[in-house]
């Protein structure tokens, strides 16, 4: 099956899986990202930087997470091929 020019079968599946999952992620930091950065003159100082804060950690953890995610999905493929 074909689906916005990505081929989606059986054998990538957990692939395909795991990028609608970190696309929903990345957009929803996005959203929040957004949503600081315009409502930021109508907050307190420390309520930005708490949410900087989040923003950073919530970004590392997506980064540590999708990358460990990917290696061991790509160790597992590499697996089945032995």
């Amino acid at each position: 099956m074909r689906i916005l020019g990505l081929s989606i079968n059986k054998s990538n599946l957990a692939l395909r899986l795991q990028q609608l999952i970190i696309l929903i992620l990345h957009l929803a930091l996005l959203a929040w990202i957004t949503f600081v950065l315009n409502n930021s003159g109508n907050m307190q100082v420390s309520t930005v930087l708490y949410h900087f804060l989040g923003l950073s950690l919530a970004g590392a953890l997506l980064i540590r997470g999708c990358a460990y995610w990917g290696k061991r999905l790509y160790l597992k493929e590499q697996k089945k091929k032995k």
